[in-house]
């Protein structure tokens, strides 16, 4: 007798994560079954698989997309002020609120990071339920920054190259002397065109991004789920 097809082994554990306690059984039962009666047969196991993974990305959407909305908000300004700038190179943020000034934009994100582990330790009544989220929430920032960047690239760098602080910042960068790299690759030359350092420039950004950010999604996770661990152990009901 042939085994029923199964969705991948981690997609059903992070369902049992993102779920709510009282919907766990009937939310994962009913998406197996629609897997294994309705979508293998119909569409194969592999785009089986991405239907359950998409099921499961919609969920944690569902539940904890609003949370991303400031930092990825946030992420925006700063990106916006930090590209257009007066002749002088002055940011135009300058003029703005501190709350979207440093230090108090880091604190910002670590605040939401941390509200939304208590939120997904406290929803799942599991511990790993914050770290999945705050995790989730660093994966669909990182994603969304990295289309963001790749997007405004061009258009960016059109407005970036006419600006005497951009261009010094260029001619700054390619022109200082290179410690040699271990691969031989540096992306500062000095015949490389502006947009292929400004290029450069945003893929280094987004790999410090993920870097920081994905150190600091997954300890925000810990401290929220610790929070609310904590509280229930202390608050029973």
């Amino acid at each position: 007798m042939a085994a029923y097809p199964s969705p991948p082994a981690f997609g059903e554990a992070l369902l049992h994560l993102l779920l709510p306690a009282h919907a766990r059984e009937a939310v994962s039962g009913d998406l197996l079954e629609e897997y294994r009666e309705a979508r293998v047969p119909a569409v194969g196991r592999v785009r089986a698989n991405v239907w359950y993974l998409r099921q499961i990305a919609g969920i944690f959407m569902r539940a904890y997309g609003w949370f991303g909305l400031p930092v990825l908000l946030l992420l925006i300004i700063r990106d916006l002020f930090n590209t257009f700038r007066d002749a002088s190179g002055a940011s135009f943020l300058d003029h703005f609120p501190q709350l979207v000034l440093a230090p108090l934009s880091p604190l910002l994100a670590v605040g939401v990071f941390v509200l939304a582990g208590v939120y997904g330790s406290w929803r799942t009544r599991r511990w790993a339920g914050g770290v999945v989220a705050t995790v989730g929430m660093f994966v669909m920032i990182w994603t969304f920054m990295a289309i963001w960047w790749n997007a405004t690239l061009y258009p960016f760098a059109q407005v970036q190259q006419a600006n005497p602080y951009w261009i010094h910042a260029w001619h700054w960068s390619v022109g200082r002397a290179h410690p040699p790299t271990i691969f031989g690759l540096n992306p500062d030359t000095p015949d490389g065109t502006f947009l292929q350092w400004i290029f450069w420039d945003n893929v280094g950004g987004l790999f410090f991004l993920g870097l920081s950010m994905g150190l600091l999604s997954a300890v925000c996770g810990m401290i929220g789920g610790t929070i609310a661990w904590t509280y229930r152990r202390l608050v029973p009901r």
